[in-house]
Protein backbone atom coordinates (compact mmCIF):
# COMPACT_ATOMS: atom_id res chain seq x y z
CA UNK A 1 0.00 0.00 0.00
CA UNK A 2 1.87 3.10 -1.03
CA UNK A 3 1.18 6.34 0.06
CA UNK A 4 4.14 8.23 1.62
CA UNK A 5 2.25 7.89 5.06
CA UNK A 6 2.87 4.54 5.42
CA UNK A 7 7.06 4.70 5.18
CA UNK A 8 8.03 2.27 7.64
CA UNK A 9 5.17 1.19 9.29
CA UNK A 10 4.43 -2.78 10.49
CA UNK A 11 3.39 -4.05 6.57
CA UNK A 12 6.62 -2.12 5.30
CA UNK A 13 8.74 -3.87 7.80
CA UNK A 14 7.25 -7.01 6.48
CA UNK A 15 7.26 -6.15 3.16
CA UNK A 16 10.94 -5.14 2.68
CA UNK A 17 12.52 -7.97 4.85
CA UNK A 18 10.86 -10.31 2.79
CA UNK A 19 12.44 -8.18 -0.04
CA UNK A 20 15.94 -8.12 1.29
CA UNK A 21 15.58 -11.78 1.92
CA UNK A 22 14.74 -12.77 -1.63
CA UNK A 23 17.52 -10.19 -3.16
CA UNK A 24 20.08 -11.54 -0.15
CA UNK A 25 19.67 -15.20 -0.90
CA UNK A 26 19.19 -15.04 -4.91
CA UNK A 27 20.91 -14.04 -7.86
CA UNK A 28 19.00 -11.54 -8.79
CA UNK A 29 21.40 -8.57 -9.07
CA UNK A 30 19.10 -4.97 -9.91
CA UNK A 31 16.02 -3.98 -8.27
CA UNK A 32 13.27 -1.89 -10.07
CA UNK A 33 10.76 -0.66 -7.85
CA UNK A 34 7.18 0.47 -9.64
CA UNK A 35 5.45 2.31 -6.06
CA UNK A 36 1.95 3.14 -7.94
CA UNK A 37 2.24 5.91 -5.57
CA UNK A 38 -1.27 7.57 -4.86
CA UNK A 39 -1.94 10.90 -2.96
CA UNK A 40 -2.75 11.36 0.49
CA UNK A 41 -6.03 9.91 1.70
CA UNK A 42 -7.61 10.59 5.70
CA UNK A 43 -7.70 7.61 7.19
CA UNK A 44 -6.64 5.71 9.89
CA UNK A 45 -4.00 3.15 8.09
CA UNK A 46 -0.54 3.52 8.05
CA UNK A 47 -0.18 4.31 11.68
CA UNK A 48 1.06 0.62 13.07
CA UNK A 49 4.29 0.68 14.23
CA UNK A 50 6.65 -2.03 13.30
CA UNK A 51 8.01 -4.20 15.84
CA UNK A 52 10.59 -7.37 15.48
CA UNK A 53 8.75 -10.44 16.78
CA UNK A 54 11.88 -12.25 16.48
CA UNK A 55 12.03 -13.49 12.52
CA UNK A 56 12.73 -10.43 11.02
CA UNK A 57 15.73 -8.06 10.37
CA UNK A 58 17.05 -6.08 13.54
CA UNK A 59 18.99 -3.78 10.57
CA UNK A 60 16.41 -3.54 9.11
CA UNK A 61 13.80 -1.89 11.81
CA UNK A 62 16.87 0.36 12.64
CA UNK A 63 17.43 1.75 9.17
CA UNK A 64 13.65 2.56 9.66
CA UNK A 65 13.54 4.19 13.24
CA UNK A 66 16.81 6.22 11.71
CA UNK A 67 15.08 7.76 8.62
CA UNK A 68 14.18 11.85 8.97
CA UNK A 69 10.64 12.04 7.40
CA UNK A 70 8.66 9.32 5.56
CA UNK A 71 10.06 9.01 1.60
CA UNK A 72 10.12 6.68 -0.70
CA UNK A 73 13.78 8.09 -1.27
CA UNK A 74 15.14 5.86 1.55
CA UNK A 75 14.73 2.47 0.16
CA UNK A 76 17.84 3.29 -2.57
CA UNK A 77 19.78 3.53 0.46
CA UNK A 78 18.74 0.16 1.93
CA UNK A 79 19.20 -1.71 -1.15
CA UNK A 80 22.40 -0.25 -1.94
CA UNK A 81 23.61 -3.27 0.05
CA UNK A 82 21.73 -5.84 -2.00
CA UNK A 83 21.81 -5.12 -5.33
CA UNK A 84 24.11 -3.25 -8.29
CA UNK A 85 21.35 -1.09 -9.70
CA UNK A 86 18.42 0.49 -8.24
CA UNK A 87 15.59 1.81 -10.28
CA UNK A 88 12.75 3.69 -10.35
CA UNK A 89 10.11 6.57 -11.40
CA UNK A 90 11.72 10.02 -10.56
CA UNK A 91 11.08 11.66 -8.63
CA UNK A 92 10.03 8.72 -6.62
CA UNK A 93 8.44 10.85 -4.36
CA UNK A 94 5.89 13.57 -6.85
CA UNK A 95 5.09 10.64 -9.48
CA UNK A 96 1.79 9.17 -8.79
CA UNK A 97 -0.52 6.73 -10.52
CA UNK A 98 -4.24 7.61 -10.82
CA UNK A 99 -7.00 6.68 -13.02
CA UNK A 100 -6.87 9.09 -15.41
CA UNK A 101 -3.47 8.69 -16.08
CA UNK A 102 -3.03 5.08 -15.99
CA UNK A 103 -1.48 4.70 -20.08
CA UNK A 104 0.73 7.48 -19.10
CA UNK A 105 2.26 6.07 -16.05
CA UNK A 106 2.75 2.55 -17.45
CA UNK A 107 4.75 4.34 -20.48
CA UNK A 108 6.99 6.23 -18.16
CA UNK A 109 7.67 3.08 -16.63
CA UNK A 110 8.44 0.88 -19.78
CA UNK A 111 12.10 1.84 -19.86
CA UNK A 112 12.62 0.17 -16.57
CA UNK A 113 10.64 -2.76 -16.84
CA UNK A 114 12.84 -4.84 -18.85
CA UNK A 115 15.66 -4.91 -16.85
CA UNK A 116 17.77 -7.95 -16.82
CA UNK A 117 18.25 -10.13 -13.75
CA UNK A 118 16.00 -8.01 -11.76
CA UNK A 119 13.39 -8.05 -8.76
CA UNK A 120 10.67 -5.75 -10.36
CA UNK A 121 8.20 -4.84 -7.21
CA UNK A 122 4.95 -3.50 -8.14
CA UNK A 123 3.35 -1.80 -5.21
CA UNK A 124 -0.40 -0.83 -5.59
CA UNK A 125 -2.31 0.16 -2.60
CA UNK A 126 -4.81 -2.97 -3.12
CA UNK A 127 -3.18 -5.52 -5.23
CA UNK A 128 -5.04 -6.76 -8.72
CA UNK A 129 -8.65 -5.89 -10.04
CA UNK A 130 -11.23 -7.74 -8.48
CA UNK A 131 -14.90 -7.72 -8.57
CA UNK A 132 -17.18 -5.95 -11.43
CA UNK A 133 -16.04 -2.74 -12.89
CA UNK A 134 -18.70 -0.45 -10.55
CA UNK A 135 -16.73 -2.31 -7.31
CA UNK A 136 -13.89 -1.01 -8.80
CA UNK A 137 -15.13 2.26 -9.14
CA UNK A 138 -16.81 2.30 -5.71
CA UNK A 139 -13.44 1.32 -4.22
CA UNK A 140 -11.43 3.68 -6.43
CA UNK A 141 -9.53 1.95 -9.49
CA UNK A 142 -6.62 3.64 -8.96
CA UNK A 143 -5.63 1.30 -6.12
CA UNK A 144 -5.83 -1.82 -8.61
CA UNK A 145 -3.58 -3.59 -11.34
CA UNK A 146 -6.01 -4.23 -13.80
CA UNK A 147 -5.77 -7.65 -15.83
CA UNK A 148 -4.39 -5.76 -19.08
CA UNK A 149 -1.76 -4.13 -16.98
CA UNK A 150 -0.93 -7.62 -15.30
CA UNK A 151 -0.53 -8.80 -19.00
CA UNK A 152 1.76 -5.35 -20.03
CA UNK A 153 3.81 -6.16 -17.14
CA UNK A 154 4.41 -9.90 -17.86
CA UNK A 155 5.41 -9.01 -21.27
CA UNK A 156 7.61 -6.71 -20.33
CA UNK A 157 9.58 -8.74 -17.67
CA UNK A 158 12.95 -10.00 -19.03
CA UNK A 159 13.02 -14.21 -18.72
CA UNK A 160 16.25 -13.21 -16.09
CA UNK A 161 14.11 -11.48 -13.97
CA UNK A 162 11.18 -11.56 -11.59
CA UNK A 163 8.15 -9.82 -10.95
CA UNK A 164 7.09 -9.36 -7.26
CA UNK A 165 3.16 -8.34 -6.96
CA UNK A 166 1.56 -6.24 -3.58
CA UNK A 167 -1.77 -8.27 -2.66
CA UNK A 168 -3.87 -6.81 0.16
CA UNK A 169 -6.54 -9.65 1.14
CA UNK A 170 -9.75 -9.20 2.51
CA UNK A 171 -10.65 -9.10 5.81
CA UNK A 172 -11.95 -12.49 6.77
CA UNK A 173 -8.89 -14.37 7.98
CA UNK A 174 -10.29 -17.50 7.46
CA UNK A 175 -10.39 -16.76 3.97
CA UNK A 176 -6.88 -15.94 3.29
CA UNK A 177 -5.25 -18.82 2.04
CA UNK A 178 -8.20 -19.20 -0.49
CA UNK A 179 -7.99 -15.67 -1.54
CA UNK A 180 -4.27 -15.88 -2.42
CA UNK A 181 -5.06 -19.43 -4.51
CA UNK A 182 -7.28 -17.01 -6.40
CA UNK A 183 -4.98 -14.31 -7.27
CA UNK A 184 -2.40 -16.64 -8.72
CA UNK A 185 -5.11 -17.99 -10.68
CA UNK A 186 -5.63 -14.65 -11.60
CA UNK A 187 -1.92 -14.32 -12.93
CA UNK A 188 -2.07 -17.81 -14.54
CA UNK A 189 -5.89 -16.46 -16.54
CA UNK A 190 -3.78 -13.84 -17.72
CA UNK A 191 -0.57 -15.42 -18.78
CA UNK A 192 -1.17 -19.57 -18.92
CA UNK A 193 2.90 -20.31 -19.54
CA UNK A 194 4.29 -18.05 -16.42
CA UNK A 195 5.43 -19.58 -13.28
CA UNK A 196 3.58 -18.12 -10.07
CA UNK A 197 3.85 -18.82 -6.54
CA UNK A 198 2.60 -16.40 -3.25
CA UNK A 199 3.89 -16.12 0.07
CA UNK A 200 1.01 -14.57 2.86
CA UNK A 201 1.10 -13.18 6.24
CA UNK A 202 -1.81 -12.43 7.80
CA UNK A 203 -3.79 -10.48 5.23
CA UNK A 204 -0.64 -9.37 3.39
CA UNK A 205 0.76 -11.48 0.20
CA UNK A 206 3.07 -11.09 -2.12
CA UNK A 207 2.81 -12.82 -6.01
CA UNK A 208 6.01 -13.46 -7.72
CA UNK A 209 5.31 -14.35 -11.36
CA UNK A 210 8.33 -15.59 -13.30
CA UNK A 211 8.80 -16.87 -16.81
CA UNK A 212 12.09 -19.54 -16.41
CA UNK A 213 11.56 -23.24 -14.56
CA UNK A 214 14.78 -22.78 -12.65
CA UNK A 215 14.65 -19.21 -11.58
CA UNK A 216 11.19 -20.30 -9.95
CA UNK A 217 12.62 -23.17 -8.03
CA UNK A 218 15.16 -20.51 -7.13
CA UNK A 219 12.42 -18.35 -5.34
CA UNK A 220 9.96 -21.01 -4.25
CA UNK A 221 13.00 -22.33 -2.40
CA UNK A 222 13.62 -19.32 -0.67
CA UNK A 223 10.24 -18.50 0.04
CA UNK A 224 9.77 -22.27 1.80
CA UNK A 225 12.96 -20.97 4.52
CA UNK A 226 11.49 -17.80 4.43
CA UNK A 227 8.08 -19.72 5.69
CA UNK A 228 9.96 -22.04 8.09
CA UNK A 229 11.28 -19.22 9.53
CA UNK A 230 8.18 -16.95 10.20
CA UNK A 231 6.69 -17.50 13.52
CA UNK A 232 3.43 -15.77 12.42
CA UNK A 233 0.80 -17.56 13.32
CA UNK A 234 -1.41 -17.14 10.01
CA UNK A 235 1.02 -17.44 7.22
CA UNK A 236 1.04 -19.54 4.37
CA UNK A 237 3.16 -20.72 1.20
CA UNK A 238 1.34 -21.45 -2.40
CA UNK A 239 3.24 -22.78 -5.23
CA UNK A 240 2.03 -22.53 -8.98
CA UNK A 241 -1.18 -23.38 -9.70
CA UNK A 242 -3.25 -24.07 -13.36
CA UNK A 243 -6.61 -22.44 -13.55
CA UNK A 244 -8.33 -25.51 -12.11
CA UNK A 245 -6.88 -24.83 -8.89
CA UNK A 246 -4.89 -28.11 -9.34
CA UNK A 247 -1.09 -28.27 -9.18
CA UNK A 248 1.50 -28.00 -12.10
CA UNK A 249 3.85 -30.90 -12.42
Amino acid sequence: MVQLKYFGDDRDYFKYDLISSVLSRSSLRHYVFVPMLTEHRHDHEGKKPPRNRGDKSDDLLEFISSRNGKSLKHWEDWFDRYVDSYKTLEPVDETFFSDQAREVYWRASRPILGQKNALVFVDPDTGLETGKPSYLRKMGREKYILNSELKFLIDELDCSSVLMLYQHLPNDKNNHKTATERKLEQVRSVDRKVYTCAYREDDLAFLFVLKEKWLYEEIRSILERYHVKGICKYKSLHEKVSIDGNSIP
